[in-house]
């Protein structure tokens, strides 16, 4: 089949060009619930993106707790086995309620670290803010948002929220999203390629693949 496909089409009919860079925003709008002393997942599954990794920033909507410096929050791609703990120990005791952040590695400043005086939790772009130094104890661990770039975004993407104490509890009302550019570099096909390509659709497969669960310690 492969080879009848190739003697009907010369080679020379493959005229390629590259795909802009692209930023899409990618989200999760089901409210996750943070229960007291516990963690939670919730999962983006992205697919299609051509080229790899070349930006990504977070943002979660609608942050709501009764004692903020109990959370940990991390990002996983499950399939490259990586993640990146990018929230502990902010905004001390004061309650927040709606509160709307996005964490940037090109933002220009960081939440405020708990029982420093800095005030509580506002709206805005933060730095990453680990101030306790929180690790996945199960996959490779990123010091920034960068450390994703050159990874293909396709698969699964997984927010772990942690309440690392007991008696309060929290809610992301509005859930969260993830904005990645990619490099675009993929080539595709001009028109006169795609006769070609169709006929070889139905060679293409599909891939499984495994979620785990992991655990934040520090």
């Amino acid at each position: 089949m492969i080879m009848i496909v190739r003697s009907l089409v010369p080679l020379a009919a493959f005229t390629l060009a590259s795909a802009p860079a692209a930023a899409v925003v990618y989200s999760n709008p089901t409210p996750i619930e943070i229960p007291d002393f516990a963690e939670v997942e919730s999962n983006i599954t992205i697919a299609g993106t051509t080229g790899t990794i070349t930006d990504l920033t977070l943002s979660f909507s609608g942050l709501s707790h009764t004692f903020p410096d109990d959370l940990v929050m991390g990002l996983l791609n499950t399939e490259a086995g990586v993640g990146f703990v990018f929230l502990s120990n902010a905004g001390g005791s004061t309650d927040i309620s709606g509160v709307d952040l996005t964490f940037s590695d090109a933002a220009t400043q960081q939440l405020p670290q708990s029982f420093f005086g800095l005030g509580p939790i506002t709206s805005g772009t933060y730095l990453p803010s680990n101030f306790s130094g929180f690790l996945f104890t199960s996959f490779d661990n990123l010091t920034s948002f960068s450390g994703f770039n050159g990874l293909s975004a396709n698969g699964t993407w997984t927010l772990l929220t942690a309440d690392t104490f007991a008696a309060d509890i929290g809610t992301i009302a509005g859930g969260w999203s993830l904005d990645i550019t990619t490099s675009g570099t993929d080539v595709i096909p001009e028109p006169s390629s795609w006769a070609m390509l169709i006929a070889g659709f139905g060679l293409v497969g599909a891939a499984s693949r495994r979620r785990r669960t992991t655990s934040v310690n520090a």
